[in-house]
């Protein structure tokens, strides 16, 4: 495993921004550049919760054998260590790759601040299985062995409208799945070993999710907890009735806070029009709650309740009741004694949004630290990188279909182009002349659509003029295709397409330890690695 590079972030780029002291820091608690801050946050108080909450996940994940390092967290936990969090919605599979990094990221930082702070700091993973959006988790990425990219779904027979957690897996669609996913390996020495392990797989939906990454990580100590764990849900019923008491105040809170994050980087993350945040599941449907003169509304099932009516279904079933994006941060830390929270450049943005409901429920925010962003090369892609004389900040500032075009250009007769070019400029100025001439109008028009019709037939021989250059230099081409879709897939991130099982089939199944291992202290930059 060798560090290839550190990317800088661009200048001006909100990561870039928010680990430099730049304004955007007025709307969150910490400075993550600075080790004063961690030092400074291992002071805030326990939430009392620590005992029930510990049992809580050691019931959970009970189904599966627990490591030595699990069990002790689990005692640390009881007695009110903080804790390194951060969650993903549970992806076919895991999928994808960041979510993997996710957990690096929380495993390497709670580590590394155990070692600063001299005490256990507990890793924690927290799976949205509340989530109903499954169109965002049911399917997966494949490269093939040119780095063209398989996109492979899992089907459902009926529509999934509640959360990911009741959903189970069709023995026979996950079969099929299986099979295509397998299908489109390059077959390894690792890949009966990955299709085992996929056989293996429990039925539940988030339970698969939960079984992979307990599997690859259990010895980091690494806890998990499902958020539409119904055990999880009744700690919660009291913190689920406040926020549905006081949801005016926190959606007041909100918005303030939406705007002043608008005032410093003109964009939103947060999306909705509710203005309860809470989700209730009724008729096999998650809907949000809204409220309208007085009366709490479900718009899937146009049913209608008082205040009282809601309150009480949340006391007797808080399992029916989850959060929504404004209120799902504040709940975690109502529950956790958090160091510092982990997540993505979007996530970032949107807890900016959130300080103050934080301050409206006199919780202080944790660390909210960015992800580390992993990139995997070999040595084939370095050396056509260098073929090509690309770089990976110019790679990923200015995408492979920069370099493409060039080295098209690059091939191209310029004798050819620059006589097309000119019988192009020689006809324009030719017909230009002869809409002067005293002709009528639909002459005129007749001469534009005939020099439309020149334009086309130009276009269309300049594109075929492409495609036999790119035949004759299918090789070269394929090496610059291979370079985009490993590295800079869709102008963005590899880990936001690749699936960690890919890693796994063509290295070993102790990839992401090795990456664990390596990476000694926690990085900021975007991290280029070739295993």
């Amino acid at each position: 495993m060798e560090i290839i590079k550190q990317l800088k972030d661009r200048k001006g780029s909100f990561i870039e921004r928010y680990t430099h002291q730049d304004e955007v820091l007025s709307q969150y608690q910490y400075d993550v550049a600075n080790d004063a801050s961690y030092l400074e946050r291992m002071n805030y108080p326990t939430n009392g919760l620590e005992a029930r909450l510990s049992q809580v996940i050691y019931e959970y994940m009970s189904k599966f054998d627990l490591s030595d390092a699990q069990l002790e967290n689990i005692d640390r936990l009881k007695a009110g260590h903080k804790v390194v969090i951060g969650g993903q919605q549970a992806g076919l599979f895991v999928s994808p790759l960041y979510t993997i990094h996710k957990i690096i990221s929380i495993i390497v930082l709670a580590k590394e601040q155990s070692l600063k702070l001299g005490t256990n700091i507990i890793p924690v993973f927290w799976i949205a299985g509340e989530d109903h959006d499954f169109g965002e988790v049911n399917h997966l990425n494949v490269y093939s062995s040119d780095h063209y990219i398989q996109k492979i779904k899992y089907h459902t027979q009926d529509e999934v409208t509640d959360s990911v957690s009741t959903l189970n897996f069709e023995q026979s669609a996950l079969k099929y799945t299986i099979d295509q996913f397998i299908s489109n390996l390059n077959e390894t020495k690792n890949t009966k070993s990955v299709q085992a392990l996929l056989n293996e797989l429990p039925e539940n939906w988030t339970d698969h999710f939960q079984y992979i990454i307990h599997t690859l990580f259990k010895e980091y100590g690494l806890l998990l907890i499902d958020s539409q764990n119904k055990t999880l849900r009744n700690l919660e019923t009291d913190i689920l009735v406040w926020m549905f008491d006081h949801h005016e105040s926190i959606d007041r809170a909100f918005r303030e806070g939406q705007e002043k994050m608008f005032s410093l980087i003109d964009e939103k993350q947060i999306i909705t029009d509710t203005n309860v945040h809470l989700f209730m599941s009724f008729e096999g449907k998650r809907q949000l709650i809204q409220c309208e003169g007085g009366k709490y509304i479900l718009p899937k099932s146009n049913k209608v309740f008082t205040k009282a009516e809601i309150r009480a279904m949340i006391q007797a079933a808080p399992h029916l009741f989850s959060n929504n994006v404004v209120t799902r941060p504040l709940m975690e830390e109502m529950l956790f004694n958090t160091l510092a929270f982990i997540g993505g450049p979007s996530e970032i943005k949107y807890w900016g949004e959130l300080k103050q409901v934080f301050e409206f429920a006199n919780v202080e925010m944790p660390l909210v630290v960015p992800r580390m962003r992993i990139t995997y090369t070999d040595d084939k892609i370095i050396k056509d990188m260098q073929r090509f004389d690309i770089s990976f900040e110019d790679l990923f500032n200015r995408g492979i279909d920069f370099y493409s075009l060039k080295y098209l250009n690059s091939r191209e007769n310029p004798l050819l182009i620059s006589q097309i070019q000119s019988t192009i400029k020689s006809l324009e100025t030719q017909f230009e002349s002869m809409q002067l001439l005293d002709i009528s109008e639909e002459t005129k028009r007749l001469l534009r659509y005939n020099l439309n019709y020149h334009y086309r037939q130009f276009d269309y021989l300049k594109k075929r003029y492409e495609q036999e250059l790119k035949r004759k230099y299918e090789t070269d081409f394929k090496a610059l295709n291979a370079i985009g879709n490993s590295l800079n897939p869709h102008n963005g991130l590899q880990e936001r397409i690749m699936h960690p099982l890919q890693l796994i089939n063509r290295y070993h199944f102790g990839i992401f330890d090795e990456v664990i291992q390596h990476l000694e202290s926690y990085i900021l930059e975007h991290t280029i690695l070739k295993p």
